[in-house]
């Protein structure tokens, strides 16, 4: 009977365990919004987040900030929905965004940053250099002259748009604003 019981216990703690991680993991995907290459989950950062998805923040989002101060889009994709390679280039072009600063960060499949020689992990609008209301943000292994972000080694990386006060329109239609698109330009 003892037997029986340890194993029952045992069998409970185990499902419990691979499903909270499962829907840990998953539960992101349920309320996230697409805007071409980009998505964004409405609930992160927010009062209506459940307990799931502030484990999921906690998880892969470190220091994530309450929603009314930033909100964070993600891209695992170009723009043709091709997965982020770190041997390709790549041209990110874009415009004025609906927030009072932002910022687009490069980090590897293991959400750290890519370690590279010039310190350079991300590009912000005050620091891109704007061209008749646009800017271009090259990626690349080969040093770029202007906005560019190193990528270093092999595998996938990800892109973090970060928009520090936004617009209402973020919160109300984040699928229809106009974000950057991710264009591949080659690959070695």
């Amino acid at each position: 009977m003892k037997k029986w019981l340890l194993l029952s216990v045992l069998a409970g703690i185990t499902f419990g365990i691979v499903s909270a991680y499962y829907t840990v993991d998953y539960i992101a995907e349920f309320f996230t919004v697409k805007n071409g290459a980009w998505e964004t989950n409405l609930l992160a950062g927010s009062e209506k987040a459940d307990i799931y998805t502030r484990a999921a923040i906690a998880l892969n989002a470190l220091f994530a900030l309450n929603k009314s101060e930033a909100v964070y889009f993600i891209a695992y994709t170009d723009s043709n929905f091709n997965p982020l390679r770190l041997h390709c280039d790549y041209r990110i072009e874009g415009g004025k965004l609906p927030a009072r600063w932002w910022s687009i960060t490069v980090y590897g499949s293991d959400l750290f940053l890519i370690p590279n020689e010039y310190d350079i992990y991300a590009v912000t609008s005050e620091s891109v250099r704007w061209d008749d209301g646009k800017w271009v943000v090259k990626l690349s292994q080969k040093y770029q002259d202007g906005n560019w972000i190193p990528l270093r080694g092999e595998g996938n990386f990800i892109l973090v748009l970060r928009l520090y006060n936004p617009d209402k329109t973020v919160y109300e239609s984040p699928q229809s604003i106009e974000l950057p698109k991710i264009i591949l330009e080659g690959c070695r």
